[in-house]
């Protein structure tokens, strides 16, 4: 019996449906909506499952979830090219979830070295569909998070390159009012957007941190800019509506706001927080599980990286 038997068969190429009935991406068709969750529903299964047993303290759980890993990437799973953009969205998503995974398992002892090849050519492929966008949104800056995962896995170069050039160009596009021109057309979601835009960063922050890349004092600047612009949106709106040319502004899922609080809050002011009050999920499978769980281990692989940075320098 071969290992496909005992797990989900793998997902060759990534589709989805695009569930929005406006131009602006800003009304949501409910039935196109449950089409599209259907056909990510076996990639989102997969990423649950996956996520929980890396997350798992128990040593069978995590070797069952490294069998699951090894068996997709062995059927070269997610790796036929998406037939448009709805596919690479959703690719680049699940291959941010499974590099995180990939590190669980790292950490917990786990030899991932057969899982590598198949992650780094997946992840080559999510450079290459948003390498050359043009418009810096939200997506775009999870690309730089998909490829600094990439690099704590194998040290990718090519990664790192990438990666720094996202955030980069991510910073840059925060305006003075603390927006983001893309983000703003979006209409009735451009709040949730926006939100959407500083989780993705805050999250290619924490890993660029891992990575040893900390922010530069204008990265602060642009990036509080931004907590502040966003901070007084959530508070009122209004501006933002007028901005976006609707009438009012969708509502904000509280796990939208998880990244945000799982390795942002250096960046975030008590306005910010004040808003934050309610019960914010910790678990999210898009993101690899447990949210506090990879906080930790980027935590001790900034350590390992400032350490050894520490070594490398001249002695006085």
């Amino acid at each position: 019996m071969s290992s496909f038997d005992h797990f989900p068969r793998p997902v060759l190429r990534v589709e989805g449906r695009n569930f929005y009935s406006d131009t602006k991406g800003s009304v949501v068709d409910p039935e196109k909506l449950h089409e599209h969750l259907e056909l990510i529903l076996p990639l989102r299964a997969f990423a649950t499952d996956a996520s929980k047993r890396a997350d798992s303290s128990d040593p069978e759980e995590q070797k069952w979830g490294f069998a699951m890993m090894h068996a997709w990437a062995k059927g070269r799973a997610l790796l036929d090219a998406p037939l448009d953009f709805i596919g690479k969205r959703e690719r680049q998503r699940f291959t941010i979830a499974l590099n995180i995974i990939a590190l669980k398992l790292r950490a917990c002892g786990l030899n991932i070295e057969p899982l590598l090849a198949w992650l780094n050519q997946l992840n080559r492929g999510v450079i290459a569909d948003f390498a050359q966008h043009v418009a810096i949104g939200n997506l775009y800056v999870w690309s730089g998070v998909c490829a600094a995962s990439c690099a704590l896995l194998d040290a990718d170069s090519d990664a790192k390159r990438y990666e720094n050039h996202v955030w980069q160009r991510s910073v840059d596009g925060i305006r003075a009012d603390g927006f983001i021109e893309p983000e703003i057309r979006r209409g009735a979601r451009a709040l949730l957007y926006h939100v959407y835009y500083l989780s993705a960063l805050l999250t290619l922050a924490a890993f660029r941190r891992a990575l040893g890349e900390s922010p530069s004092r204008k990265d602060y600047i642009f990036i509080n800019c931004l907590v502040a612009g966003l901070g007084r949106a959530l508070y009122d709106p209004s501006p933002l509506v007028a901005l976006s040319g609707s009438r009012e502004q969708d509502v904000i899922p509280p796990i939208q706001l998880a990244p945000i609080m799982a390795w942002g809050t250096d960046f975030l002011n008590p306005g910010f927080l004040s808003y934050v009050s309610g019960e914010i999920p910790a678990d999210d499978p898009l993101l690899g599980g447990d949210l506090s769980k990879t906080a930790e281990i980027l935590a001790h692989l900034r350590r390992g990286s400032a350490a050894q940075t520490g070594m490398m320098q001249p002695a006085a």
